[in-house]
């Protein structure tokens, strides 16, 4: 029986809720005593995506003759991981990355639609700005997510409104302004991050010296030019597959953030060493965490990295 996945706090429904499975004009009384109740189960995360059923769940009115409802509410979407992938779930909502890899790596599972919350504000003390229009050319424009979804969204809004774009300076709070520089005791190459977590980087790589380990940064913040020269790079040398897998396409790699680092050895053998056996220990004490795990492929969208 065909199922059906959506993108970004998407829905998954099986095709039993649109085809049903009643019984025909020529079914007798008898046989309609024996059909049994058909159990959909539901599942959301907690907050945000689950208003989008939150009606459906509190009233939980009959959709159809012999079909029950169930729905079931988790902390995380991550708690809902294992029952997508294996199929155990006949609608969820999950995070776009999530329904992607289920859609690709299940068999049962269709796109079906897209749910999310449309808030949109424009705020300025500018007084000769009049709204989402032409006033706002020859002006700064500040957003997030260069690239990304806020971004694409207000460029396709100021087009619907016949506004030029190329008299419009955008200025993205995301990108990495206030940058330092490792020192080569931290890091060879003298990588950058952001402050806080340069300094959160010293922290940590100082508290694992005095247990006699040797941590270092190879890798930190990254240009939108020097991300996208890396996944050109790695799609040559490697396909398509691979660097989407591996690699992230320019807008897309948290190291754009300057929050993000690589360290040691980017190779998987790094996840044997006495390094990574702390860092596994130690590591949430200064703010960070192993981005990319094994076998949660299916929830990030990125292949094992032990050393990110």
């Amino acid at each position: 029986m065909k199922k059906f996945i959506s993108l970004m706090l998407s829905f998954l429904i099986t095709s039993s809720l649109v085809v049903g499975c009643s019984n025909t004009e020529e079914d007798n009384k008898d046989e309609a005593k024996d059909v049994k109740k058909v159990t959909v189960n539901v599942g959301a995360p907690e907050g945000l995506p689950a208003i989008a059923i939150a009606k459906l769940a509190q009233e939980n009115p009959q959709i159809k003759e012999n079909y029950q409802v169930k729905y079931t509410l988790e902390a995380t979407s991550d708690a809902l991981s294992t029952d997508v992938m294996k199929e155990g779930l006949d609608i969820a909502i999950v995070p776009s990355n999530m329904a992607s890899i289920a859609y690709n790596k299940t068999s049962n599972y269709q796109i079906a639609g897209t749910v999310g919350m449309g808030s949109f504000y424009l705020v300025s003390s500018d007084e000769d700005i009049k709204g989402l229009g032409s006033s706002l050319e020859g002006k700064e424009v500040g957003n997030i997510g260069k690239g990304l979804t806020p971004d694409i969204t207000v460029q396709a809004l100021l087009k619907e409104k016949d506004v030029d774009l190329s008299k419009v300076t955008f200025n993205y709070s995301n990108e990495a302004s206030d940058l330092v520089s490792l020192n080569k005791d931290y890091s060879p190459n003298e990588r950058k991050m952001k402050k806080e977590a340069a300094e959160a980087m010293v922290k940590m790589i100082d508290a694992a010296k005095k247990d006699n380990i040797n941590l270092f940064v190879v890798s930190g913040y990254r240009t939108e030019k020097q991300q996208e020269s890396l996944f050109n790079n790695s799609n040559e040398k490697n396909g398509l597959e691979h660097a989407l897998l591996y690699s992230a396409k320019k807008g897309h790699s948290e190291h754009q953030t300057g929050y993000a680092a690589d360290l040691n050895s980017v190779d998987e053998s790094f996840k044997d060493t006495n390094e990574y056996k702390w860092l596994n220990q130690n590591a949430f004490k200064y703010g960070f965490i192993e981005r990319y795990k094994k076998d949660k492929e299916f929830i990030t969208g990125y292949g094992y990295e032990p050393w990110h």
